[in-house]
Protein backbone atom coordinates (compact mmCIF):
# COMPACT_ATOMS: atom_id res chain seq x y z
CA UNK A 1 0.00 0.00 0.00
CA UNK A 2 1.21 3.57 -0.31
CA UNK A 3 2.08 5.55 2.57
CA UNK A 4 -1.19 7.65 2.29
CA UNK A 5 -3.27 4.75 2.83
CA UNK A 6 -0.76 3.57 5.79
CA UNK A 7 -1.55 7.14 7.45
CA UNK A 8 -4.89 6.80 7.26
CA UNK A 9 -4.91 3.61 8.74
CA UNK A 10 -3.20 5.09 12.24
CA UNK A 11 -5.46 8.30 11.80
CA UNK A 12 -8.89 5.86 11.94
CA UNK A 13 -6.47 4.26 14.48
CA UNK A 14 -6.43 0.88 12.85
CA UNK A 15 -3.06 -0.55 14.11
CA UNK A 16 -1.84 -3.71 11.64
CA UNK A 17 -1.30 -6.75 13.85
CA UNK A 18 2.48 -7.31 11.35
CA UNK A 19 3.50 -4.39 9.45
CA UNK A 20 6.41 -4.33 6.91
CA UNK A 21 8.19 -0.93 6.08
CA UNK A 22 10.80 -0.70 3.38
CA UNK A 23 12.26 1.61 0.40
CA UNK A 24 13.99 4.47 -0.64
CA UNK A 25 13.29 6.79 2.01
CA UNK A 26 15.00 5.36 6.14
CA UNK A 27 13.77 8.42 7.60
CA UNK A 28 10.21 8.11 6.36
CA UNK A 29 10.60 4.94 7.77
CA UNK A 30 11.34 5.57 11.22
CA UNK A 31 9.00 8.09 11.48
CA UNK A 32 5.75 5.70 10.31
CA UNK A 33 7.09 2.84 12.63
CA UNK A 34 7.29 6.04 15.66
CA UNK A 35 3.77 6.84 14.35
CA UNK A 36 2.16 3.40 14.83
CA UNK A 37 4.35 3.07 17.97
CA UNK A 38 2.10 6.24 19.38
CA UNK A 39 -1.07 4.68 18.11
CA UNK A 40 -0.14 1.50 20.02
CA UNK A 41 0.89 3.73 23.16
CA UNK A 42 3.90 1.03 23.63
CA UNK A 43 5.19 1.09 27.01
CA UNK A 44 9.52 0.03 27.03
CA UNK A 45 8.60 -3.22 28.81
CA UNK A 46 6.33 -3.90 25.99
CA UNK A 47 9.02 -3.66 23.41
CA UNK A 48 11.41 -5.90 22.27
CA UNK A 49 13.98 -4.19 19.38
CA UNK A 50 16.51 -6.13 17.56
CA UNK A 51 19.09 -3.99 15.18
CA UNK A 52 20.50 -5.27 12.39
CA UNK A 53 22.58 -8.60 13.28
CA UNK A 54 20.73 -9.31 16.68
CA UNK A 55 17.28 -10.21 15.03
CA UNK A 56 17.40 -13.81 16.53
CA UNK A 57 14.45 -16.14 15.32
CA UNK A 58 14.20 -18.44 18.13
CA UNK A 59 13.69 -15.31 20.45
CA UNK A 60 11.46 -13.59 18.19
CA UNK A 61 9.11 -16.61 18.21
CA UNK A 62 9.26 -16.84 21.99
CA UNK A 63 8.98 -13.36 22.59
CA UNK A 64 5.62 -13.46 20.64
CA UNK A 65 4.25 -16.61 21.18
CA UNK A 66 3.92 -15.01 25.22
CA UNK A 67 0.48 -14.52 26.36
CA UNK A 68 -0.49 -12.10 29.27
CA UNK A 69 -2.86 -12.18 32.19
CA UNK A 70 -2.51 -8.39 32.33
CA UNK A 71 -3.30 -6.88 29.54
CA UNK A 72 0.50 -6.28 28.35
CA UNK A 73 1.59 -6.61 24.34
CA UNK A 74 4.24 -8.30 22.88
CA UNK A 75 5.65 -5.90 20.27
CA UNK A 76 8.75 -6.73 18.25
CA UNK A 77 10.79 -3.96 16.19
CA UNK A 78 13.07 -5.71 13.76
CA UNK A 79 15.12 -2.83 12.25
CA UNK A 80 17.86 -4.83 9.62
CA UNK A 81 19.17 -4.03 5.83
CA UNK A 82 18.71 -8.19 5.46
CA UNK A 83 15.74 -10.09 4.78
CA UNK A 84 14.30 -12.52 7.00
CA UNK A 85 13.82 -15.98 5.71
CA UNK A 86 10.17 -16.55 4.62
CA UNK A 87 9.52 -19.74 6.53
CA UNK A 88 10.38 -17.17 9.60
CA UNK A 89 8.12 -14.47 8.86
CA UNK A 90 5.39 -16.54 8.15
CA UNK A 91 5.67 -18.04 11.97
CA UNK A 92 5.96 -14.27 13.20
CA UNK A 93 3.12 -12.74 10.81
CA UNK A 94 0.84 -15.98 12.30
CA UNK A 95 1.59 -15.83 16.02
CA UNK A 96 0.56 -11.89 15.87
CA UNK A 97 -3.03 -13.05 13.84
CA UNK A 98 -3.48 -15.85 16.55
CA UNK A 99 -2.32 -13.90 19.88
CA UNK A 100 -4.28 -10.40 20.27
CA UNK A 101 -1.77 -9.30 22.61
CA UNK A 102 1.33 -9.65 19.59
CA UNK A 103 2.46 -7.04 16.88
CA UNK A 104 5.76 -7.51 14.64
CA UNK A 105 7.25 -4.16 12.94
CA UNK A 106 9.71 -5.01 10.25
CA UNK A 107 11.73 -1.88 8.97
CA UNK A 108 13.60 -2.75 6.27
CA UNK A 109 16.14 -0.95 4.84
CA UNK A 110 18.14 -3.18 2.08
CA UNK A 111 17.32 -3.38 -1.55
CA UNK A 112 13.36 -2.73 -2.51
CA UNK A 113 13.87 -5.63 -4.77
CA UNK A 114 14.33 -7.79 -1.93
CA UNK A 115 11.89 -7.00 0.05
CA UNK A 116 9.16 -7.31 -2.65
CA UNK A 117 8.35 -11.02 -2.55
CA UNK A 118 7.72 -10.34 1.45
CA UNK A 119 4.62 -8.24 0.81
CA UNK A 120 2.59 -11.10 0.13
CA UNK A 121 3.25 -12.03 3.71
CA UNK A 122 1.61 -8.62 5.14
CA UNK A 123 -1.37 -9.46 4.04
CA UNK A 124 -5.32 -8.34 5.28
CA UNK A 125 -5.76 -12.21 5.76
CA UNK A 126 -3.33 -11.76 8.63
CA UNK A 127 -3.91 -7.99 9.28
CA UNK A 128 -0.88 -7.35 8.17
CA UNK A 129 0.19 -4.07 6.07
CA UNK A 130 3.16 -2.92 4.23
CA UNK A 131 4.21 0.23 2.60
CA UNK A 132 6.49 0.86 0.30
CA UNK A 133 8.46 4.23 0.71
CA UNK A 134 9.73 6.22 -2.49
CA UNK A 135 11.90 9.10 -2.01
CA UNK A 136 10.17 12.38 -0.77
CA UNK A 137 9.48 15.12 -3.63
CA UNK A 138 10.67 18.27 -2.90
CA UNK A 139 7.64 19.76 -0.97
CA UNK A 140 6.91 17.12 0.80
CA UNK A 141 10.40 17.10 2.18
CA UNK A 142 10.31 20.33 3.24
CA UNK A 143 7.03 20.05 4.91
CA UNK A 144 8.92 16.59 7.11
CA UNK A 145 11.41 19.09 7.49
CA UNK A 146 9.52 21.95 9.05
CA UNK A 147 7.13 19.39 10.82
CA UNK A 148 10.40 17.93 12.31
CA UNK A 149 11.68 21.35 13.26
CA UNK A 150 8.61 22.48 14.71
CA UNK A 151 8.01 19.11 17.06
CA UNK A 152 11.56 20.11 18.37
CA UNK A 153 10.88 23.37 18.69
CA UNK A 154 14.12 24.82 15.78
CA UNK A 155 13.48 28.02 14.58
CA UNK A 156 15.07 28.02 11.42
CA UNK A 157 14.51 30.28 7.58
CA UNK A 158 12.98 28.54 4.99
CA UNK A 159 15.80 29.13 2.61
CA UNK A 160 18.21 27.45 5.35
CA UNK A 161 16.17 24.52 5.55
CA UNK A 162 16.39 24.39 1.85
CA UNK A 163 19.91 24.75 1.68
CA UNK A 164 21.06 22.64 4.55
CA UNK A 165 18.46 19.66 2.43
CA UNK A 166 20.62 20.72 -0.87
CA UNK A 167 23.87 20.31 1.13
CA UNK A 168 23.28 17.28 2.42
CA UNK A 169 22.21 15.48 -1.32
CA UNK A 170 18.87 15.27 -0.16
CA UNK A 171 18.70 12.93 2.83
CA UNK A 172 16.12 13.66 5.05
CA UNK A 173 17.86 11.49 7.47
CA UNK A 174 21.27 13.51 7.43
CA UNK A 175 19.39 17.01 8.04
CA UNK A 176 17.27 15.75 11.32
CA UNK A 177 20.30 14.78 12.48
CA UNK A 178 21.78 18.25 11.74
CA UNK A 179 18.78 19.73 12.97
CA UNK A 180 18.95 18.42 16.46
CA UNK A 181 22.57 19.90 16.35
CA UNK A 182 21.72 23.28 15.50
CA UNK A 183 18.71 23.49 18.79
CA UNK A 184 22.19 24.36 20.97
CA UNK A 185 22.05 27.86 19.49
CA UNK A 186 19.00 28.87 20.61
CA UNK A 187 17.69 31.32 17.85
CA UNK A 188 16.92 31.30 14.57
CA UNK A 189 19.31 29.43 11.74
CA UNK A 190 20.20 31.63 8.74
CA UNK A 191 21.92 30.52 5.35
CA UNK A 192 24.74 31.68 7.02
CA UNK A 193 24.73 29.13 10.05
CA UNK A 194 24.52 26.31 7.59
CA UNK A 195 27.45 27.41 5.58
CA UNK A 196 29.68 28.42 8.23
CA UNK A 197 28.05 24.88 10.99
CA UNK A 198 27.36 22.27 8.71
CA UNK A 199 29.85 22.27 6.12
CA UNK A 200 32.46 25.52 7.26
CA UNK A 201 34.51 23.19 9.24
CA UNK A 202 36.18 21.10 6.70
CA UNK A 203 33.22 19.74 5.02
CA UNK A 204 32.21 19.86 1.43
CA UNK A 205 29.35 21.33 0.11
CA UNK A 206 27.96 19.05 -2.42
CA UNK A 207 26.77 22.35 -4.49
CA UNK A 208 30.32 24.16 -4.32
CA UNK A 209 31.74 20.94 -5.93
CA UNK A 210 29.59 20.55 -8.49
CA UNK A 211 29.79 24.11 -9.42
CA UNK A 212 33.66 23.46 -9.57
CA UNK A 213 33.24 20.79 -11.54
CA UNK A 214 30.98 21.98 -14.43
CA UNK A 215 33.31 25.13 -14.23
CA UNK A 216 36.13 22.85 -15.35
CA UNK A 217 37.97 23.51 -12.35
CA UNK A 218 40.82 21.32 -10.35
CA UNK A 219 38.20 18.97 -8.26
CA UNK A 220 40.56 16.23 -7.22
CA UNK A 221 40.85 17.60 -3.69
CA UNK A 222 37.03 18.68 -3.21
CA UNK A 223 36.82 15.02 -4.38
CA UNK A 224 38.66 13.48 -2.15
CA UNK A 225 37.48 15.16 0.76
CA UNK A 226 33.58 13.95 0.03
CA UNK A 227 34.40 10.22 -0.18
CA UNK A 228 37.34 10.45 2.37
CA UNK A 229 36.03 12.96 5.32
CA UNK A 230 32.12 13.32 4.45
CA UNK A 231 31.65 9.68 3.49
CA UNK A 232 29.72 10.05 0.39
CA UNK A 233 29.42 7.17 -1.31
CA UNK A 234 30.02 7.10 -5.37
CA UNK A 235 26.70 6.33 -6.82
CA UNK A 236 25.19 9.50 -4.34
CA UNK A 237 28.05 12.16 -5.66
CA UNK A 238 26.60 11.00 -9.49
CA UNK A 239 22.68 11.18 -8.61
CA UNK A 240 23.79 14.81 -7.21
CA UNK A 241 25.43 15.69 -10.39
CA UNK A 242 22.32 14.05 -12.06
CA UNK A 243 20.02 16.27 -9.90
CA UNK A 244 22.34 19.66 -10.60
CA UNK A 245 22.64 19.15 -14.29
CA UNK A 246 18.79 18.34 -14.58
CA UNK A 247 18.13 21.76 -12.91
CA UNK A 248 20.52 23.35 -14.92
CA UNK A 249 18.53 21.85 -18.23
CA UNK A 250 15.64 23.40 -17.29
CA UNK A 251 16.24 26.82 -16.55
CA UNK A 252 18.47 27.00 -19.78
CA UNK A 253 15.13 25.58 -21.32
CA UNK A 254 12.72 28.24 -19.37
CA UNK A 255 14.92 31.09 -20.24
CA UNK A 256 15.29 30.29 -23.75
CA UNK A 257 11.05 30.09 -23.80
CA UNK A 258 10.95 33.12 -21.81
CA UNK A 259 13.97 35.12 -21.96
CA UNK A 260 14.22 35.50 -18.16
CA UNK A 261 14.04 32.63 -15.02
CA UNK A 262 11.63 32.34 -12.85
CA UNK A 263 13.09 29.59 -9.90
CA UNK A 264 9.44 28.94 -8.76
CA UNK A 265 8.01 28.64 -11.85
CA UNK A 266 10.97 26.22 -13.17
CA UNK A 267 11.22 23.97 -10.46
CA UNK A 268 7.81 23.87 -8.24
CA UNK A 269 9.75 25.71 -5.85
CA UNK A 270 11.64 29.30 -4.78
CA UNK A 271 15.73 29.80 -4.41
CA UNK A 272 17.71 31.85 -2.38
CA UNK A 273 17.57 34.98 -5.25
CA UNK A 274 21.45 34.54 -5.09
CA UNK A 275 21.56 31.07 -5.76
CA UNK A 276 18.47 31.11 -8.57
CA UNK A 277 20.54 33.76 -10.38
CA UNK A 278 23.95 31.40 -10.46
CA UNK A 279 21.72 28.59 -11.59
CA UNK A 280 20.39 30.87 -14.79
CA UNK A 281 24.06 31.99 -15.65
CA UNK A 282 25.24 28.67 -15.38
CA UNK A 283 22.40 26.83 -17.23
CA UNK A 284 22.76 29.11 -20.25
CA UNK A 285 26.78 28.68 -20.99
CA UNK A 286 25.56 24.97 -21.35
CA UNK A 287 24.40 24.45 -24.91
CA UNK A 288 21.95 21.43 -25.83
CA UNK A 289 23.93 18.91 -27.32
CA UNK A 290 26.37 19.21 -24.21
CA UNK A 291 23.29 18.74 -22.20
CA UNK A 292 22.84 15.76 -24.01
CA UNK A 293 26.22 14.29 -24.24
CA UNK A 294 26.75 15.13 -20.28
CA UNK A 295 23.47 13.46 -19.39
CA UNK A 296 24.77 9.92 -21.22
CA UNK A 297 27.68 10.13 -19.71
CA UNK A 298 26.48 10.38 -15.99
CA UNK A 299 23.96 7.49 -16.86
CA UNK A 300 27.03 5.33 -18.39
CA UNK A 301 28.57 6.03 -14.85
CA UNK A 302 25.86 5.04 -12.99
CA UNK A 303 24.89 1.88 -14.44
CA UNK A 304 28.64 1.00 -14.99
CA UNK A 305 29.02 2.23 -10.88
CA UNK A 306 26.01 -0.58 -9.82
CA UNK A 307 27.05 -3.34 -12.11
CA UNK A 308 31.12 -2.78 -11.01
CA UNK A 309 32.64 -5.97 -9.74
CA UNK A 310 36.00 -5.71 -8.94
CA UNK A 311 36.23 -2.23 -10.36
CA UNK A 312 37.79 0.60 -7.61
CA UNK A 313 34.74 3.10 -7.72
CA UNK A 314 36.51 6.03 -6.55
CA UNK A 315 39.01 6.15 -9.14
CA UNK A 316 36.63 5.03 -11.94
CA UNK A 317 34.33 7.56 -10.64
CA UNK A 318 36.99 10.36 -10.34
CA UNK A 319 38.38 9.14 -14.24
CA UNK A 320 34.21 9.86 -15.30
CA UNK A 321 34.07 13.34 -13.49
CA UNK A 322 37.52 14.38 -15.36
CA UNK A 323 36.41 12.71 -18.94
CA UNK A 324 33.19 14.75 -18.15
CA UNK A 325 34.74 17.84 -17.79
CA UNK A 326 36.74 17.59 -20.96
CA UNK A 327 33.29 17.44 -22.57
CA UNK A 328 32.48 21.08 -21.26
Amino acid sequence: MYKREFEGLLKANKAPKSTLLYGACAYQNNVLSQQLLALLKAESEEKVMMYFDEYNFSSAKNFLSQSSLFGDRNILIVKTDKTIPTKEIETLVGLCAKNDSSYFIYQYFGEDKKATPLTKLFDKQNNGAFVRLFKAEFNEAMQLLQNHTSSIGLSIDRYALQHLYMIHTEDLSLCVNECEKLLVLNREITVNDINTLVYGLGSVSMDHFITKLLEKKDIKEEFERLIEGDGVEEIRIINAIQAHVTQLFLFHAYIKLHGSFDAKAILGYPLPPQLAAQRSQHSIKIDLATYHKLSNQLIDAEYRLKKAGNVEKTSYLLSCLIKLQSSL
